[in-house]
């Protein structure tokens, strides 16, 4: 199956009471992932804008960075990541935040455990 550009939802606002107007492109969706997942997305994050703090119980949440620099809450620890990078949450509260210069983007998916 094929999604085109113009068949994506997209949004912009703020995400888990984070910082700034965050893209988000949903590229896989609700019943697409059979239940298997919750979404698969690309998020553009600008320059000093951030996704909040929040936690993931009955699901994790994997990013795969494709450009820009940012900052992660890694296990209680504020880590630097940027392009090439994975960052994975199980049972932890994590959030991202742009702390480079330019947009921060990446992939992001929501599996069900």
């Amino acid at each position: 199956m094929i999604k085109r550009k113009d068949e994506l939802t997209k949004i912009v606002g703020p995400i888990e009471g984070g910082k700034g107007e965050i893209s988000r492109e949903l590229l896989i969706e609700g019943d697409e992932l059979q239940n298997k997942a919750k979404v698969f997305a690309k998020l553009t994050v600008p320059v000093g804008a951030s996704v909040g703090l929040h936690e993931h119980t009955d699901d994790y949440e994997v990013y795969y960075i494709l450009s820009g620099k940012g900052k992660v809450l890694d296990n209680g620890e504020v880590v630097e990541v940027g392009a090439g990078d994975v960052v994975y949450a199980i049972d932890t509260e994590h959030y991202i935040e742009n702390s480079g210069d330019e947009d921060l983007v990446f992939l992001a998916v929501i599996v069900n455990l």
